[in-house]
């Protein structure tokens, strides 16, 4: 169903209801109001009737009879009956015979109204009204007056096919309106699809109207923009990764083809053999680094949805990855204190994959060693309430201000670090794993003075 339809059909739905509530309501007070009107004018008829026959001294009956049978304001189908203390007849404003007398009232409908003094009831078609008379010399009278509203029946009937007629009308208006009214609505969505549809991969600098800046519609388009934004930045990244890791396989290759083709000219000794082996081993290792780190941020990219994880403990984490580094390392000189030393195994516990998060120390220390003429790392821990702190601490090269934003780009490496063996993988797959604990890397740098790379992750 179409969002058009939708909202069309939800506020013909919501209209219908406001109208049925009112139309409903308002049948239900007009019946009421007649249902009232018609026993207070029964009740008004019955007492005056009674004052007539017994405080306006003696009345001929027959009198009585003629006056309720020729006054204007006279009921369809009235008829009154008044009953002394004994339930006999004294006075009935029509001539007919006990049974019909009967039907009208019994001794229970009699009872009731002596007890409660007024009793409204109904019957068949007829309204009834049951009042209590007393008169201090004549004693206590029961007056009964029944009669039929046929006028505010047929009133009823009119206003209620009024109502109904209306509501549907209404709602057949509201139906008509409410697919012009959505269609208005929704005419600048409509407006953004046709836009959406002509961007491609070749035009995604392409911006949407963001109309008046102000609207939902509008902010929509603003956060498309946006989104386009992170896209060709992605994009950019993308090409980026692939001129570089290109360039970067290129170098040994280039080197490997070099060595055998010089190799291949000429019959060398079994020295020179061996020399030009070890040329084309160092280089086949070089590959394989590069391989790895590639494989390395491959896995980290996608790993995300399968990896498990657990209490880490990250101070035996960063034991176990000082230990590592110095036994591949003799000249590494790794340094490990605490802020402050922790009350809780909690305090500097964390939810994550030990491995991954050894992957993170473990290039940020080797990295600091390698990049300080001293090869030496400094490491803190610390924690608040919320979070774990990691602080890795160098003296060495540091990072230029115009690259600090880029050093985290796979395969980017910052320009007075290429004198030093590298790839610039290892801080991209660092940010990855720590974006994948729901963490943050955070670096302060200054030229020749050293860095500091500081880890946060939440604590359990």
């Amino acid at each position: 169903m179409k969002i058009r339809t939708k909202i069309a059909l939800q506020f013909t739905a919501i209209i219908a209801l406001i109208l049925a509530t009112f139309s409903a309501s308002f049948y239900y007070i007009a019946q009421q109001n007649r249902k009232d009107e018609f026993f207070a004018r029964l009740r008004d008829r019955a007492l005056t009737d009674a004052n007539l026959l017994i405080k306006v001294g003696p009345i001929n009956t027959k009198l009585l009879k003629l006056i309720d049978q020729e006054t204007l304001s006279k009921l369809y189908a009235e008829k009154v009956l008044m009953f002394n203390a004994d339930n006999k007849v004294l006075y009935a404003s029509y001539s007919a015979d006990s049974l019909e007398i009967y039907y009208f009232y019994n001794p229970e409908l009699l009872k009731r109204v002596r007890e409660r003094t007024y009793v409204e009831t109904t019957r068949d078609s007829l309204d009834v009204v049951g009042v209590m008379y007393t008169d201090e010399e004549k004693g206590e009278f029961v007056v009964m007056a029944s009669a039929q509203d046929y006028m505010g029946k047929i009133q009823l009937e009119k206003l209620r096919e009024s109502l109904v007629y209306s509501f549907l009308f209404g709602v057949l208006i509201t139906i008509v309106l409410g697919f012009i009214f959505a269609g208005q609505s929704l005419k600048p969505i409509s407006a953004m699809n046709k836009e959406i549809s002509t961007i491609t991969a070749y035009n995604l600098r392409k911006p949407l109207n963001e109309g008046n800046r102000q609207d939902e519609i509008a902010q929509l388009a603003i956060n498309f923009n946006q989104m386009l934004e992170r896209l060709e930045e992605s994009f950019d990244l993308q090409r980026s990764f692939v001129s570089n890791a290109s360039h970067e396989l290129r170098t040994p290759l280039a080197g490997l083809k070099s060595e055998i083709q010089v190799s291949l000219e000429e019959e060398r000794t079994p020295d020179e053999y061996r020399k030009v082996l070890r040329s084309v081993l160092n280089d086949t290792q070089r590959l394989i680094q590069l391989t790895n780190g590639l494989l390395q941020l491959a896995q980290s990219e996608k790993k995300e949805r399968s990896i498990s994880f657990q209490e880490v403990r990250l101070d035996e984490l960063i034991f176990e990855t000082q230990e590592e580094l110095l036994s591949l390392h003799n000249d590494y000189q790794i340094n490990i204190d605490f802020d402050d030393i922790p009350d809780l195994e909690q305090d500097i516990t964390v939810l994550g994959n030990g491995p991954l998060l050894k992957t993170v120390f473990s290039n940020l220390i080797d990295n600091a060693c390698k990049y300080s003429s001293e090869k030496r790392a400094e490491v803190r821990i610390g924690f608040n309430d919320k979070s774990c702190f990691v602080r890795v601490i160098d003296k060495g090269i540091g990072i230029p201000d115009d690259e600090k934003q880029r050093i985290f780009e796979p395969l980017y490496r910052a320009k007075n670090a290429t004198a030093f063996r590298g790839y610039g993988i290892g801080l991209s797959v660092c940010r990855r794993i720590v974006d994948m604990h729901r963490g943050s890397i955070r670096l302060q740098s200054e030229l020749q003075k050293g860095s500091t790379f500081e880890v946060v992750l939440p604590h359990v």
